[in-house]
């Protein structure tokens, strides 16, 4: 099963946008770079982190999640 959310949309052709109606309190799309096979293996974590990140007070355009976009946590 893909952890792509269904809403996302491809702006060219490794940006991919998942708009504001995605998640309540979102202030500007998010925007994910990378091509359609990372986009793939990216897992659920990371497109939950870039649409909490959209939803930050005073963010500006887009939040952007780079190709290189992981999901982690360390304990200490």
């Amino acid at each position: 099963m893909s952890n792509i959310p269904k809403d996302i949309k491809q702006i060219e052709e490794a940006v991919w946008e998942i708009p504001t109606s995605f998640k309540q309190g979102m202030n500007v799309p998010a925007r994910v770079i990378a091509t359609k096979q990372l986009l793939e293996v990216m897992d659920k974590g990371v497109f939950d982190q870039v649409t909490n990140v959209a939803c930050l007070p005073g963010i500006q355009k887009y939040a952007l999640c780079m190709p290189d976009g992981h999901f982690s946590f360390r304990l200490f």
